[in-house]
């Protein structure tokens, strides 16, 4: 793609397709004022389609009930919903009603399918998982944005709307490498904070955080997460999303993820763990905890639990381990410049494919944009 377009076409892809946009939303983390929450599909588009019902009609439901917790729970708070009732919503239209709004978060809400026609087996894959805007050469992960990003075909002129972007070829893709998540660290976090309660309250199979390369995460100007609540070519998830009281639980379970990461970023409640400290003792000195500057890294792996044998996670490199959001995040080569961390990137992901660049900030994890101003002041 590059050799046929060149520089200036790649340039023009990105105005024409919205890749540059301006920052905004919870800029400094700071109180947490307005939320949107994005029920996937809808109208002509009924996205996976179950043996009892569609997905457009669960996540509606559960999105509504999401947003009625946090209204109920803080009424400061405001929720935008990108659809409250059974109509078809562009792409690049709830993108644009998240800004608009300013809001501080993005929650988009979906249910997950497989094809068991053609593979039986499939119907036994059950579970939740959440995603965060990034590129993975998961062919799992692909599949997801594949199918969740096929839903512009329900668009008129989709492809001079998205200028060319075929959802359906590998190939397209290509475009996402390029794209800088301004708010990836604080997706993170968030999309960790849900999981671990879809496991936890909902008792769901716990099919991890992911990154994928998601159109409807690409041009939120906040943090941002698409949560798949299960898949509807599964009995038992099927049934959990298609009653009452399985709707109820999975919404439990999102709002309780978005309090945990509300009271992180409000209160500053998080505290570091170093590598081989058991939970509840006295963190162990390090780069991280002691430096009153950001410190930068790269992230190799994260998990509910810890990981008994850290060093597997990125041989040939020194393993941190970082308790926070609920999560264990363990990184390799810490340090204050960030342009020395970013020149180890291409070795690290020779090691570890999916690694990215984080900022760490007095035992919290905050976006690298963030750790730039801080440096600043």
């Amino acid at each position: 793609m590059i050799n046929r377009y060149g520089i200036t076409g790649i340039l023009s892809i990105f105005l024409l397709m919205g890749f540059v946009h301006p920052s905004a939303g919870q800029a400094d983390l700071g109180k947490i004022k307005c939320i949107c929450i994005d029920a996937g599909h809808g109208g002509k588009d009924p996205g996976a389609i179950g043996s009892k019902g569609y997905e457009k009609n669960v996540v509606l439901a559960v999105a509504l009930k999401v947003g009625k917790l946090i209204e109920n729970a803080y009424p400061d708070i405001k929720v935008i919903y990108i659809r409250k009732k059974d109509v078809f919503v562009e792409l690049r239209d709830r993108t644009r009603i998240a800004n608009d709004n300013k809001a501080d978060l993005f929650i988009s809400i979906h249910a997950n399918s497989l094809d068991v026609k053609s593979r039986p087996s499939n119907r036994n894959i059950k579970g939740a998982e959440t995603f965060v805007l990034g590129t993975n050469s998961s062919e799992h992960n692909l599949k997801v944005a594949m199918k969740e990003n096929s839903v512009i075909h329900y668009e008129d002129d989709y492809s001079v709307k998205y200028a060319g972007f075929d959802p359906s070829r590998a190939e397209s893709y290509i475009l996402f490498n390029m794209i800088r998540n301004l708010h990836l660290e604080n997706s993170v976090n968030l999309a960790s904070m849900i999981q671990e309660e879809l496991v936890s309250t909902a008792k769901m199979a716990d099919r991890e955080v992911r990154q994928s390369p998601l159109w409807v995460l690409k041009d939120v100007a906040m943090p941002s997460t698409l949560v798949e609540i299960g898949y509807i070519t599964n009995a038992e998830d099927e049934r959990r999303m298609t009653s009452a009281s399985g709707q109820d639980q999975i919404a439990k379970a999102i709002f309780r993820g978005f309090q945990k990461y509300k009271n992180k970023v409000e209160q500053n409640i998080v505290a570091p763990i170093g590598v081989g400290t058991p939970a509840g003792s006295t963190p162990s000195s390090s780069a991280t905890t002691g430096s009153q500057r950001p410190v930068y890294a790269i992230q190799v792996a994260s998990a509910v639990t810890p990981e008994q044998n850290s060093a597997r996670l990125c041989k040939g490199e020194k393993v941190n381990e970082l308790h926070t959001g609920g999560r264990y995040r363990y990184y390799v080569c810490p340090s204050e410049n960030l342009e020395e961390v970013k020149a180890r990137l291409g070795k690290i992901r020779n090691i570890v494919k999916d690694c990215f660049v984080i900022a760490i900030y007095k035992g919290n994890i905050i976006s690298v944009a963030e750790a730039r101003k801080i440096e600043q002041k």
